[in-house]
């Protein structure tokens, strides 16, 4: 048997962002099939799966003598409940089957992680930030999307989009459609395909508060978070910046929905209420979403 052999039993794909765990996964299973071993993964989630089968599975034999390989996904809970006996198994596993237990945590003074190891890979995923997560963009935009994409470009779809590779990749596949047959993506098509879509967003928040529809706002709120849950303080700036934009484009003449409005006094109110709850999570003095719930609540009922 093989050193070779061996290493491909085990694999822990271990990091935080699902995102980036399931792309290392991916590597992982294709990097098997390149060298023609494996026939394709089995996938269980770990809070569902059995010990008993997803053993029996790594262990039985296809009728083309290829490698099985089982992914256990979400692993953690997997792993807490049956660490015994996935110690026991790893320091003999099947050298005839691949087992990737991908986790978001594994540390390093367990047992368990010490014998995936010594007899096959642990595989660390970091999470992304600050410049990392500009690079990650460019270099995501060409490999995955055949497209470049300016640096300044990359810097403004992380101020709109947050951290979130998900929500970066996303992002990245609507913009390699947008510019068609251009081969860069520019700042430009940035501002007009993503910035635009989170200033409807905030807009329609601010229009439902307007009509002093509190769930409605609510429920878009949700919406604009989904696009930068990294980043809370972000989301609470655009917010802000949606305000400031109807500010300036009202002239003094306030903002009005179909069914309800705001004063000039109203707007400037609600500034000065968003400063305070920015302050309010960044000292821990609240939670971002008590502090925007409150917010919603507070002004929308103030137009009833």
């Amino acid at each position: 048997m093989t050193t070779k052999q061996a290493s491909r039993a085990l694999y822990a794909v271990v990091g935080k962002d699902r995102f980036l765990r399931n792309e290392a996964v991916s590597r992982v299973v294709r990097s098997l099939e390149e060298d023609g071993e494996s026939m394709g993964p089995t996938t269980v989630e770990g809070g569902e799966a059995s010990l008993a089968e997803v053993l029996d599975e790594v262990r039985t034999m296809t009728l083309l003598g290829d490698r099985r390989v089982v992914i256990v996904d979400d692993a953690d809970s997997f792993i807490k409940e049956h660490r015994k006996a996935l110690e026991d198994y790893c320091e003999l596993p099947c050298h005839t089957g691949t087992l990737i237990l991908a986790a978001n945590s594994m540390p390093k003074t367990t047992k368990l992680h010490k014998i995936i190891a010594k007899h096959g890979e642990v595989v660390v995923v970091n999470e992304l930030a600050g410049r990392e997560v500009v690079s990650w963009v460019e270099r995501r935009a060409e490999s995955v999307h055949g497209k470049r994409i300016a640096k300044t470009a990359a810097y403004r779809l992380q101020e709109l989009v947050g951290d979130s590779p998900a929500a970066l990749d996303a992002e990245l596949a609507k913009l390699a459609v947008y510019i068609a047959q251009k081969d860069q993506i520019k700042r430009a098509d940035v501002d007009a395909l993503v910035g635009q879509h989170k200033e409807e967003l905030v807009f329609r928040v601010i229009d439902a508060m307007a009509s002093g529809d509190t769930a409605g706002a609510l429920r878009h709120w949700e919406q604009v978070v989904a696009t930068d849950r990294a980043a809370p303080g972000r989301a609470i700036g655009g917010l802000a910046y949606g305000v400031r934009r109807i500010l300036e484009r009202g002239s003094g003449r306030g903002y009005a929905s179909s069914s309800g409005g705001f004063t000039t006094r109203d707007l400037q109110r609600q500034l000065k209420d968003l400063c305070h709850a920015d302050l309010a999570v960044k000292t821990g003095a609240s939670t971002f979403d008590v502090a925007i719930e409150k917010f919603i609540v507070v002004h929308s009922q103030s137009v009833r």
